[in-house]
């Protein structure tokens, strides 16, 4: 009979799942993982004590103490840690629903993210890491509990550091909102934008949106179906007349864009019908 090789890997269509965690104390050999393919779930590696290293886009980056690299499933994976930093690490592989909070707010992975509560998290992590190799009737639900906490203060912790990153951003931003309202018609120019904010294009997406509450193509959007109301209502414009007015080259799709958007079709609003 063929032996069937074990693995922790697992997808889960529920809420959310642990598939392997645990605690290591890397002091005894330098340690490498090098995983082209990546890994079917989400990755989380917490350094505790000491440091480890890993590679982003073919640039290696420290992870500190109290840092975390995040995988995202199917992403190449390439870090390590030298015996002599005596690093101390938390590790956990999970899937489920859950993961879609990470993806709202983590544009670009992999990351390496600073926690902002070290405490909250440590501890967390801790008690995950001890309901999982319980194995009673209830450590199942115990460990997707703390892991839906971990997900939440990596989100809190990624949210916070865009949103420092603001301070020095904001007068920047205000420069790139007045441009977009000059221009909300014409193609968005995301790259002349960040250029604008000094900043990269995945970054720029990310302040833009902690900054607006949207992210840069959905504000245009909604500066567009907002002049086109305005269009309908008080100028004799038609509708395919106002569609190219603020953007659209084809009309049926304005239409089909604006009752999104709106709820309501452009008619609606032709020659101030709604009031």
């Amino acid at each position: 009979m063929p032996r069937i090789p074990f693995t922790t890997e697992k997808e889960h269509k529920g809420y959310l799942r642990v598939n392997s965690c645990g605690k290591q104390w890397l002091i005894d050999k330098n340690y490498v993982t090098e995983r082209k393919e990546g890994r079917i779930d989400y990755s989380i590696l917490y350094v505790l004590n000491g440091k480890g290293y890993c590679e982003i886009d073919n640039t290696e980056i420290e992870i500190s103490e109290g840092n975390l690299i995040l995988y995202f499933p199917n992403e190449q994976q390439n870090y390590g840690f030298i015996k002599d930093d005596n690093s101390v690490i938390l590790w956990s592989h999970f899937s489920g629903t859950a993961c879609e909070t990470l993806k709202e707010c983590i544009l670009n992975t992999p990351t390496v993210i600073t926690v902002s509560d070290r405490k909250q998290f440590e501890s967390a992590f801790s008690k995950m890491i001890a309901a999982f190799y319980k194995k009673n009737e209830y450590s199942e639900m115990l460990c997707s509990g703390y892991m839906a906490v971990l997900i939440s203060l990596v989100a809190q912790s990624s949210v916070s550091a865009v949103k420092n990153n603001l301070k020095f951003s904001n007068e920047k931003l205000d420069k790139v909102l007045a441009e977009m309202l000059i221009n909300y018609n014409q193609p968005i120019n995301i790259k002349e934008y960040a250029k604008v904010c000094s900043v990269g294009e995945d970054h720029f997406i990310r302040i833009f949106k902690a900054y607006t509450g949207l992210p840069p193509y959905n504000y245009q959007l909604q500066l567009r179906m907002s002049h086109a109301i305005e269009l309908l209502e008080n100028t004799p414009m038609t509708i395919s007349e106002c569609a190219e007015e603020v953007g659209f080259s084809d009309a049926a799709y304005f239409s089909k864009v604006f009752k999104r958007f709106t709820g309501k079709p452009p008619s609606y609003y032709k020659g101030g019908k709604n009031r």
